[in-house]
């Protein structure tokens, strides 16, 4: 082997990593904190797929798909933010009284812990604290039957807008959004009380002090904790990219959430019909179709609308279950093309279509194309059913509750928007690198960005360039004008790199883990090659 810096052999296997990003439409990430320094970046453990979990990347289809900019991005959120809790007549769901703040389904004139739950989602993804709070305390006052004074832990689903309740029993897609939104909050805004209520939330779920709102045989969230309604459940309460994070950040009942995160995507995945890839409002633990107070219970009707959503944000977040939710993305997608977008509620089969298609429908089927971003047969279909999420505008008058919503959460996946926020790590490097241009962007000596790299968090300085000849690129025993070729025998040099990369680097120790990650993250796709 000829005597060549190792920084040359990183600086190529870099230019390839980013190569390889750039053939696949990917963004590096170089940012992984808000602007309060709240985390959502990358992580390890013994799985790492290629979901944001492990790679801490939300680039938006919007912009790498439809073109969209970042200033287009942030004026379709204020907008939306703007509607539906702005206060304006016709358009707000979001009210507030002297407890709080509360979410109104405008068609019934009632509050309903899904709306309640889905109001907190939206605020801590969008950083309204303040909203966050009003809707807590409205919740807590009114709702929730707290664990701490004897209570199930469970919320009433139905309340009146003076705070009495219509119906103590509870609707576990509350309960699951409630828990989630905590978790999240507490990591955003550094708050304790909130993890506290998230983890009495948690413990209440496995028979904190009543019957469990999942299954202890199947461990799939049951339509009601209750006799009668607990043997059966709902696909569209199953949300696995949820439950796998109870099962890492809950602190008890561990291995049963980690049971109920595999039930969860299995019973999502066997709700979806093999021939039109519709789930029906309420199934058995099976995923077939369970009939319950009307015909609409076997249907693709309501509450089956939020599905694709739910298995499309499991596919970007985690990519643990990817080939069956590719699979089932494409059934669906397929299907509302035939269909023409005509219809809003369907058989389980797809057969006797009726109603009108809803910009909720529009937004949750967008975010299952998550999982058809690499196949290149349905590009043109993506960018069809993106376009239609993104055209659809805010609802007014009676119906704009649950499909104004539904179509919010949405838009908070596709843009980029919805992270999981994470506990701040406790330890954070500080390295050098050499000036270059990343994502288009050209960083020079003293700019700052955050890295990734063997399972480790940087902050990196740039340090100025070193001179080389222009259209050049030097690799371990040669130079090539032809920076693709460079690639290619840095990759074919993997065992002479693994010989040099316990080298300190910069003062930089980079090591070689059980998994050998070396590189940065997206390098793994590179060397795999």
């Amino acid at each position: 082997m000829k005597n060549t810096s190792l920084s040359a052999i990183i600086s190529v296997l870099t230019l390839g990593f980013f190569a390889a990003s750039n053939a696949q439409d990917k963004v590096t990430p170089v940012k992984f904190f808000d602007e309060n320094g709240a985390y959502y970046g990358p992580d390890c453990d013994d799985k790492n797929y290629t979901g944001a979990y492990y790679t801490g990347d939300y680039t938006s289809p919007f912009k790498t798909v439809l073109g969209k900019t970042d200033q287009d991005i942030k004026d379709k959120l204020d907008e939306l933010w703007n509607h539906y809790f702005g206060g304006q007549n016709d358009k707000t769901v979001y009210y507030e009284d002297y407890d709080g703040g509360y979410i109104v389904d405008i068609n019934n004139n009632d509050i309903r812990s899904e709306g309640m739950s889905y109001g907190m989602m939206i605020a801590v993804q969008t950083n309204h604290r303040e909203q966050f709070d009003k809707l807590w305390n409205w919740a807590k006052k009114h709702m929730w039957k707290d664990p701490a004074t004897g209570g199930s832990g469970y919320f009433a689903w139905q309340a009146n807008r003076d705070g009495s309740v219509r119906d103590w029993g509870n609707a576990p897609d509350g309960e699951i959004y409630f828990m989630m939104s905590l978790l999240f909050a507490a990591n955003r805004w550094d708050d304790a009380n909130y993890m506290k209520d998230a983890q009495s939330i948690l413990k209440a779920c496995w028979k904190g002090n009543g019957q469990s709102l999942y299954s202890e045989q199947s461990y799939i969230a049951t339509f009601q904790p209750s006799d009668g309604n607990n043997t059966w459940g709902d696909a569209s309460y199953s949300l696995p990219a949820f439950v796998d994070l109870f099962s890492r950040w809950s602190d008890t009942n561990k291995d049963k959430w980690q049971k109920a995160t595999k039930a969860t995507r299995d019973h999502i995945y066997n709700s979806a019909n093999s021939q039109s890839g519709l789930c029906s409002d309420y199934s058995n633990f099976d995923g077939t179709p369970h009939y319950a107070f009307s015909e609409n219970s076997t249907r693709y009707a309501f509450d089956a609308i939020r599905c694709p959503m739910n298995y499309g944000m499991d596919y970007y977040l985690f990519g643990a279950d990817a080939e069956r939710q590719t699979k089932i993305a494409k059934v669906i997608t397929d299907f509302f093309e035939r269909d023409g977008y005509k219809h809003g509620h369907f058989n389980w089969d797809g057969t006797n279509g009726y109603g009108d298609f809803t910009i909720g429908q529009a937004g949750a089927n967008a975010v299952a194309t998550y999982a058809l971003l690499k196949e290149d047969s349905y590009k043109d279909l993506v960018k069809k059913v993106l376009q239609k999420a993104w055209d659809a505008k805010p609802i007014v008058g009676s119906q704009r509750y649950y499909d104004g919503l539904v179509h919010y959460l949405a838009m908070l996946h596709l843009t980029g928007n919805f992270k999981i926020w994470k506990p701040k790590p406790k330890v954070i490097k500080d390295k050098e690198m050499e000036a270059q241009e990343i994502n288009g962007v050209a960083y020079k000596e003293g700019d700052t960005i955050d890295w990734f790299e063997d399972c480790q968090l940087y902050k990196v300085t740039f340090l100025k360039a070193a001179e080389q000849p222009a259209d050049s690129v030097v690799t371990g025993d040669t130079t090539v004008t032809d920076s693709t070729e460079a690639i290619h025998r840095s990759i074919a040099r993997t065992a002479e790199y693994k010989m040099q990369r316990n080298y300190d680097l910069k003062g930089c120790k980079v090591n070689n883990s059980s998994k050998a990650r070396h590189g940065m993250y997206y390098g793994r796709k590179v060397l795999a090659k």
